[in-house]
């Protein structure tokens, strides 16, 4: 009799689709070729986890947890359908222009993540976009290797270095685009085009009146951080028109946002985009136009529901969104007159998500106290009364000032009142569960603010599921608790609005290590980690396809965190004169060098996470 497969407890048919699948051996299974994976090709992640402690790096070290699994099929894959789906939106629409897009390495600065695009898009000259001076450094040297003509999209407030820097990159044979950001930069270029005798190639930054809902949304509209409005983009064409320089001006750019979730916006903001390309075009002479940036916003359906509801999820896939973009622009350039330009996008969260995996490793289960004076009834007894008592309308005497105020003051009452009932219901919510069964907190080996920082930082919520056990029904409800000290560092929310993970029983003595994967993680996660209580990265592990049946994989590579010295060095301090020597003179005038010297070495060559944890029996 076939063993039950309980991978859909976490909807991974919803969010994993086509490149997480459960095996029959109960195991959480990569496909690195997505749809194109052949029977036998899947990777066992429990398998890849368990070679991987095994290896040893050059000075005898072992990997620790937490770690990352890096796929770098996966990301070959995602670029591959990117690609697809924008030439097979160009070739049934009767687009006359190409494809040709970017990675915003600010989603991942990884060395190898951003070598990897840059390669896997050789043939799609593949490029990179940079917004700061350290970015635009990795894309110079990075682009070296790209197929010439690949575009370096150099966005971000920029000053004279920045700019010096990308005409610099031209100079070298790059294809270096500064974009303006505000008016003001323009001069810049101006400046430093002359004084080291470069011409540059522009774009302008549009900030569009379509904007998205949500957290995300707060990038656009016309109080947005970034851009210009038409009139200000039209100002600087008439701008270069008088100097002579107008050919400078090449290309046209907007961000709505990151996780556009349909693609009425998608198509919208293409639509109003197009247009300002038009004018550019047709009422301000800017003939020499080439390209229209599309910028990022491409989602992920991190909670698989396709509903695009929440900042969680988009209601398409990489086929929709390139046929709405290109069918807008074409639209819109056929009713004004103008060429079809290349289409460029700067989809990075699409492109890097699916990639890589957190693993966090359990090292204990505890039951969490009920708390017998907040009953369910008591809570949602409490929300009720709260719900009558709704903050009343300010007013004030007279306009101006004082109406501003009393608005001001009714604002703040609201948000409070507001933060009260959320937390209520959410306590109401977890109490529910809790009285059907007992809520357990897993201590995981994991800091929140290292490894999952958007959950702490947006509220991000990423899906998660153990990585084996997978044919035995998950019957405890469990909650992911960090070892910070700090209240923040747990993990109660979940997709599809869980207040707890479906766990199984922690036996170590009988099952081995239980481990939780964190999907769909491969995208700012690691720009974004912190250190607190220094705290430091994973482990990076390079998994890749042997191309063989058998779920054949070879692990290319084993990259050990940094150690507690390195990160005790991020803070200024000089590890040697400052922390080994002084507590060498102090252990050493206490008669117990001989001791303490063996642990404090350990102590600074190990990253700071847990090691060799030995978990306590529980019983459930």
């Amino acid at each position: 009799m076939a063993k039950k497969n309980y991978g859909q407890v976490y909807n991974i048919l919803g969010w994993g689709d086509p490149y997480f699948t459960v095996n029959s051996h109960g195991h959480l299974t990569v496909k690195p070729h997505g749809r194109d994976t052949m029977s036998g090709q899947d990777i066992d992640v429990h398998s890849v986890i368990n070679e991987a402690l095994a290896t040893t790096d050059d000075g005898d070290k072992k990997p620790q947890f937490p770690m990352i699994l890096r796929f770098p099929d996966v990301l070959k894959n995602r670029l591959d359908s990117l690609h697809a789906a924008f030439h097979g939106a160009i070739d049934s629409t009767g687009y006359t222009s190409r494809y040709q897009g970017v990675f915003p390495i600010k989603v991942n600065q990884n060395k190898a993540v951003v070598q990897d695009l840059v390669a896997f898009g050789h043939g799609y000259s593949y490029g990179l976009e940079a917004g700061s001076k350290p970015e635009l450094l990795i894309a110079m040297s990075c682009l070296t290797k790209a197929k010439p003509g690949a575009y370096l999209v150099c966005n971000g407030y920029k000053d004279a270095d920045y700019v010096a820097l990308a005409l610099s990159a031209r100079a070298m044979g790059l294809n270096a685009i500064i974009v303006l950001e505000m008016e003001e930069e323009l001069d810049i270029v101006i400046e430093q085009s002359a004084r080291l005798r470069v011409e540059p190639v522009i774009g302008v930054r549009a900030k569009l009146l379509t904007k998205i809902p949500g957290h995300f949304g707060s990038t656009a509209g016309k109080h947005g951080k970034f851009g210009m409005l038409a009139d200000k983009i039209y100002e600087v064409a008439d701008k270069l028109k008088k100097m002579g320089k107008l050919h400078w001006l090449k290309l046209l750019h907007y961000h709505v946002g990151s996780m556009i979730p349909t693609t009425d916006i998608v198509y919208n903001a293409a639509t109003e985009a197009a247009g300002i390309y038009c004018d550019l075009v047709k009422k301000h002479g800017a003939t020499g136009m080439t390209t229209l940036d599309c910028g990022g916003g491409l989602g992920v359906d991190y909670d698989g529901t396709r509903s695009g509801s929440s900042d969680m999820s988009v209601a398409y896939g990489l086929e929709q969104y390139a046929s709405s973009i290109v069918q807008a622009v074409r639209l819109t350039c056929d009713d004004n007159g103008v060429p079809h330009p290349v289409l460029c996008s700067e989809s990075g969260r699409a492109m890097a998500s699916h990639h890589s995996m957190i693993i966090l490793e359990a090292l204990s289960a505890i039951p969490e106290p009920q708390d017998n004076e907040d009953t369910h009834h008591r809570l949602l007894s409490k929300i009720q009364d709260l719900s009558s008592k709704q903050p009343r309308t300010a007013h004030s005497v007279g306009g101006g000032g004082g109406a501003v105020d009393a608005m001001h003051s009714h604002a703040v009452e609201l948000k409070k009142h507001g933060i009260e009932m959320y937390k209520l219901a959410k306590k109401l919510s977890k109490r529910v569960t809790g009285d059907a069964s007992t809520i357990y907190n897993y201590h995981m080996n994991l800091s929140v603010f290292s490894l999952v920082p958007d959950f702490w930082g947006i509220g991000q919520l990423f899906p998660m599921m153990p990585v084996s056990r997978l044919n035995e029904k998950p019957t405890i409800n469990g909650t992911l608790v960090d070892i910070t000290c700090d209240s923040d560092g747990k993990i109660e929310k979940f997709i599809r609005d869980g207040v707890t993970l479906p766990l199984h029983p922690l036996d170590t003595a009988e099952h081995g290590g239980y481990y939780v994967a964190a999907l769909l993680s491969g995208a700012y996660q690691e720009a974004l980690a912190c250190k607190h209580n220094l705290f430091s990265g994973p482990t990076l592990v390079r998994v890749e396809s042997s191309g063989g049946g058998g779920g054949a994989f070879k692990i290319v590579s084993v990259e050990l965190g940094p150690t507690a010295e390195e990160v005790i060095g991020t803070m200024r301090y000089d590890v040697k004169n400052d922390i080994s020597d002084v507590i060498e003179k102090v252990a050493t005038e206490n008669g117990v060098w001989p001791m303490v010297e063996p642990l404090m070495k350990k102590g600074l060559t190990t990253m700071p996470y847990l090691n060799d944890y030995k978990s306590p029996k529980t019983t459930f």
